[in-house]
């Protein structure tokens, strides 16, 4: 019984104060500078404008500034899993009218594109599956 609840706990050790303060203000600091990139790039009234584009963002910071040396957080992960599932899911909802199965595919092809290419980044399905959803939000024959 104590052994299976033990399987529970935490899988990694507790990092140091210094490392989890590193950590929390790089990533704080690299998405305010995302925030802020993505207004210049498409300016609109609210800076709070990109919040499905931002997350996959989110979830990469982690990786790259909690755990830096995991191979899905490497340079080449981060940067080519994130391009190629935005482009794929630029692709995608361009050729699919549904939300919910264009988001599904666009995932499925990252998941593919980015193994093939030795880039498996797990934020690049987010990444995916937002560029599909900010597409689809206001369409009215969205699922």
């Amino acid at each position: 019984m104590i052994g299976a609840l033990r399987a529970f706990g935490p899988a990694i050790p507790r990092p140091k104060a210094r490392e989890a303060l590193r950590a929390a203000v790089g990533a704080g600091l690299g998405l305010l500078l995302t925030g802020i990139l993505l207004y210049l790039i498409s300016p609109t009234d609210s800076f709070l404008h990109h919040p499905l584009l931002i997350a996959p963002f989110a979830a990469s910071a982690v990786l790259i500034f909690a755990v830096p040396n995991s191979p899905l957080a490497q340079p080449w992960a981060v940067v080519v899993g994130n391009s190629i599932a935005a482009l794929i899911g630029v692709a995608t909802m361009h050729l699919l009218p549904m939300a919910l199965p264009a988001g599904a595919i666009a995932v499925l092809i990252t998941l593919l594109a980015t193994a093939a290419l030795r880039a498996t980044h797990p934020p690049a399905g987010a990444a995916a599956m937002a560029t599909v959803l900010a597409y689809h939000v206001d369409a009215p024959t969205s699922l």
